[in-house]
């Protein structure tokens, strides 16, 4: 037997577990990857973000008919009953519930900072239904995909979110969806009646109002994982019922005045848009509880295909193969997205972790070798939920009294990891 023989075997043993070795881990990470879309919670924020972009075809849909094959002019006041519907239901409750959580308490603690956002949300959908008197449905849809890059870069900034391999290939992959929109020419299927219109001014206004749209979803999707949903909305039906009151008496009273109020389809147009609109404002702080701003971006997407399909039947658009293979793109880059969750800086107010549960073999301990003192504070956080907190139990042998606090009523810390994660403060300030 030659003396080399016996140490390459070993060699060639020794390269082959490494190479199985590697080919393992390859295999967990996607088997790892894969097992996560067996979850209900990941299925249940994709149904939810595809019903919000059906919501938002037809509530698109609607809008582009009251202000083109209508001509009605309202973008403020169009926008009023959403709001006015919000705050009947909302603020509401808000008024209903106990000290601390009702209306005058939030506004007292953090008033200014809901208003701000409701300045923003206003205007937001003030831009975008101006845009349809000057451009084509096909382009609003188109220029929206600005949002989805405004939202990458606020979530960055003002959540800490870490984006992963697996986020930026699900985001390529669905704008790679738009792309074959593009491609088959859907901007040429424009509808009568946008036709001779300045379109570079519908695009700038579809451009602020997306831009704008992205900034609250990302401080909305900061207030729902610190506070409240209810809040937020009861809030932003407060703030925005004045805002757009105002701004609509302010701009539009005339047109208001002259309108005529017997016009049957023009009225069933608005009804259908202030629903659809209400639906869809009511279950976006849902999806971003569950997912996040990007992750409602690109659910929305889709929305473009549903339009298109709705323009083929409507406006006679040209129908090409590739709205099918945008669609399944879209949806490919959706799941692909959702696969794992967008880890948060270790700063960050929210951390998706596990709870863990408390370890009592030192409090056991400590309390046989101290019998007469026994008080002991634990930390826990709440995974689901978002909002860490603290809590405390104190015992006694001398019979003092038992305080015990629930995790999730605790006021959730400030973090200092990024300018704008204290946009709303402490729960209590």
């Amino acid at each position: 037997m030659h003396p080399g023989m016996g140490v390459s075997a070993g060699d060639r043993r020794y390269g082959e577990n490494t190479v199985m070795q590697s080919r393992n881990g390859v295999c967990d990470k996607i088997e790892n990857y894969i097992s996560d879309l067996g979850q209900w919670s990941v299925w249940r924020a994709i149904i939810l973000g595809q019903f919000l972009s059906l919501v938002l075809c037809f509530m698109t849909l609607a809008n582009h008919h009251i202000n083109t094959a209508y001509q009605l002019a309202l973008p403020s006041g169009q926008n009023l009953p959403h709001y006015v519907m919000m705050c009947l239901v909302y603020t509401t409750w808000m008024s209903c519930r106990g000290v601390g959580n009702g209306l005058i308490s939030v506004i007292r603690a953090r008033g200014w900072r809901y208003l701000l956002l409701a300045l923003i949300d206003v205007e937001a959908c003030t831009l975008v239904t101006f845009s349809h008197q000057f451009t084509s449905l096909a382009g609003i849809q188109l220029l929206d995909c600005v949002a989805i890059p405004v939202a990458l870069a606020l979530s960055c900034l003002v959540l800490g979110v870490r984006y992963r391999m697996v986020h930026i290939v699900g985001v390529s992959v669905s704008l790679m969806g738009v792309g074959c929109l593009v491609w088959a020419g859907i901007d040429d299927n424009r509808d009568p009646a946008t036709t001779g219109k300045n379109h570079l001014v519908g695009d700038m206004l579809c451009l602020g109002g997306a831009v704008f749209f992205s900034i609250t979803t990302v401080l909305q999707e900061l207030t729902v994982k610190t506070v409240d949903i209810i809040e937020y909305l009861g809030m932003i039906g407060f703030f925005g019922t004045i805002l757009c009151g105002m701004q609509t008496a302010t701009l539009e009273s005339l047109k208001l005045e002259s309108f005529q109020w017997n016009n049957v389809p023009v009225i069933t147009f608005l009804i259908v848009y202030c629903i659809t609109q209400f639906v869809f404002f009511s279950l976006v702080p849902v999806i971003l509880f569950e997912s996040g701003a990007t992750a409602l971006q690109l659910a929305l997407l889709t929305a473009d295909s549903f339009n298109v399909l709705s323009g083929m039947l409507v406006h006679q658009y040209k129908f090409h193969a590739l709205y099918f293979v945008s669609y399944t793109l879209t949806m490919t880059g959706i799941y692909i997205y959702a696969i794992k969750r967008t880890p948060m800086s270790s700063n960050s107010r929210r951390q998706h972790t596990e709870p863990t549960a408390p370890d009592y073999r030192d409090v056991i301990l400590r309390h046989m070798s101290h019998p007469d003192v026994g008080e002991v504070e634990m930390a826990t956080s709440s995974g689901m939920s978002g909002v860490s907190g603290t809590l405390d139990v104190r015992t006694s042998t001398l019979g003092s009294e038992k305080e015990t606090m629930d995790a999730t009523s605790i006021p959730p810390s400030v973090s200092s990891d990024t300018a704008f994660t204290s946009f709303y403060g402490s729960y209590y300030d």
